[in-house]
């Protein structure tokens, strides 16, 4: 598939990026903590790179959230938020959506 996934919430960076690989994608992870709203730079320097976002609800704040959201309409992204902590549903959740979006195109 060869696409770019950011995800938000979680601590399982390496997981992610093993199953994305399996996959044919790579995976740009961040824990989604903020100080003070701080990570706004960060999280944009992640989104823009990404072909589509993934928000862990149960692993990521509401003010990183709503920063995520902001910035990932401002950039024109899909973001998916899942429910779950896992790994293998959040990139699966991606990947159906991406080829869902390729067969639309």
């Amino acid at each position: 598939m060869n696409k770019t996934i950011a995800i938000f919430g979680g601590s399982q960076e390496k997981t992610y990026q093993k199953i994305g690989a399996k996959h044919g994608c790579k995976v740009l992870f961040h824990q989604g903590k903020t100080r003070n709203g701080g990570n706004k730079k960060e999280f944009r320097n992640i989104i823009k790179k990404a072909d589509i976002v993934v928000c862990l609800v149960g692993a990521l704040g509401h003010v990183s959230m709503d920063v995520v959201k902001e910035i990932s309409k401002k950039n024109n992204k899909t973001i998916v938020y899942h429910n779950g902590f896992g790994a293998s549903g959040a990139i699966q959740s991606c990947i159906t959506i991406m080829s869902e979006m390729q067969s639309a195109a």
